[in-house]
């Protein structure tokens, strides 16, 4: 099984986990972003093309699925990739810690993106007294699920015999 048709199932997969109204919902109707956390695996152990292409993917099918503006999951998923991509190099990715802090850092490049193009066209947007502790919310859980994630998906690609199109050790000193 190629790399491409992995991710694609795994997008899929965590697609139809983040429209279940039944999975990962925390108050209010605010989820987990299961595409991000999903980008921030390719982004740390896969290949630059094959993280950004996995980042506008994503974005794109979440684009399919949502009410928003068409185009600004696409945009704001490639560019979490990118931003991820880019820390990358001076991190030790096998780390948790470097796995959590980068995975807040998509999040919230993630959600600036989205809303930096929503102010563009000008879309109303939320009032921070509601985005603020919506935002906190899936900072918190994407925190705690980004392990696992990161786990899951490595222990979904050993008996699959997919690995990485680069060495994770990298250390930049």
């Amino acid at each position: 099984m190629s790399s491409f048709l992995f991710f694609l199932f795994v997008m899929l997969g965590a697609a139809l986990l983040q429209t279940s109204p039944l999975l990962f919902s925390v108050g209010g109707g605010w989820r987990v972003d299961l595409l991000l956390l999903v980008v921030v695996y390719a982004s740390l152990f896969w290949g630059e093309q094959q993280a950004l292409v996995v980042g506008f993917c994503a974005g794109l099918g979440q684009d399919a699925l949502s009410s928003e503006l068409l185009g600004t999951h696409a945009l704001s998923k490639t560019l979490s990739a990118f931003v991820i991509l880019s820390l990358r190099r001076h991190v030790h990715v096998q780390s948790l810690v470097a796995q959590e802090l980068l995975t807040l850092t998509a999040l919230l490049t993630d959600t600036a993106a989205r809303l930096a193009l929503m102010a563009m066209v000008h879309v109303p947007l939320w009032s921070l007294a509601v985005l603020a502790p919506a935002l906190l919310q899936q900072l918190g859980l994407s925190v705690l699920l980004a392990p696992l994630v990161c786990q899951g998906l490595h222990l979904l690609t050993q008996p699959l015999r997919i690995s990485p199109k680069h060495g994770t050790e990298r250390v930049v000193t």
